[in-house]
């Protein structure tokens, strides 16, 4: 009873919800923004 009173309720509470509420706009919003949003600006600025 004292090492695991609701291991059910609290290892796992709401693993459909906890775990991926939103994989499609959490995990990756906005890819191609977020990941090089100005590649040809930031990385090289002036190379000529």
């Amino acid at each position: 009873e004292e090492e695991k009173p609701k291991p059910a309720e609290e290892e796992k509470p709401k693993p459909t919800e906890e775990e991926k509420p939103k994989p499609t706009e959490e995990e990756k919003p906005k890819p191609a923004e977020e990941e090089k949003p100005k590649p040809v600006e930031e990385e090289k600025p002036k190379p000529a």
